[in-house]
């Protein structure tokens, strides 16, 4: 999770913690632009497929985690 958690923190700001439970875009205020610039940056880091449409499913950064690690 700290791979993902860093990734986040290059593309949003935030002034808490980043924790599991926070949304993507309800409290991050996660940008369409941010999302496109994060999934390429998933796909490097984590080897996986990931798409923009990801963020629909996976809501939070726990859920996205989950996703990328499994």
């Amino acid at each position: 999770m700290e791979k993902l958690i860093g990734i986040i923190e290059n593309y949003v700001e935030y002034d808490g913690e980043i924790t599991r439970d926070l949304r993507f875009k309800g409290d991050l205020g996660l940008s369409s632009f941010d999302t496109v610039c994060m999934v390429e940056e998933m796909k490097n880091e984590f080897g996986k497929k990931v798409e923009p449409s990801d963020f629909i499913k996976y809501k939070t950064v726990g859920e996205m985690a989950d996703f990328l690690e499994a």
